[in-house]
């Protein structure tokens, strides 16, 4: 549930889940640590997306979730704010 019912995330054996802690970025950067950390959130994936691939793997991002159960779930620290979910598994 906590994915919007995408039930297809479940199949993955492995799900990565990037993180951000707003608070941190933004006492060192100001407001532009928010743009700072999702660009960073960006490169983290891309290069999970090929390494997947290098190793004959298929990975996925999934930004449609609800955030407070997300952080229930994996029960995150208060702080930490999920911003992209990786599925990575085999290709079918």
């Amino acid at each position: 549930r906590a994915s919007l019912s995408q039930m297809w995330m479940m199949e993955a054996p492995i799900m990565i889940l990037i993180t951000v802690e707003y608070r941190r970025v933004t006492r060192k950067y100001g407001e532009r640590g928010i743009r700072y950390a999702h660009i960073e959130a960006g490169h983290i994936g891309q290069n999970i997306f090929l390494q997947a691939e290098s190793l004959g793997l298929s990975c996925g991002i999934v930004g449609a979730f609800y955030d407070d159960k997300i952080k229930e779930v994996l029960n995150l620290p208060k702080n930490f704010e999920p911003l992209i979910i990786m599925p990575v598994g085999y290709k079918k």
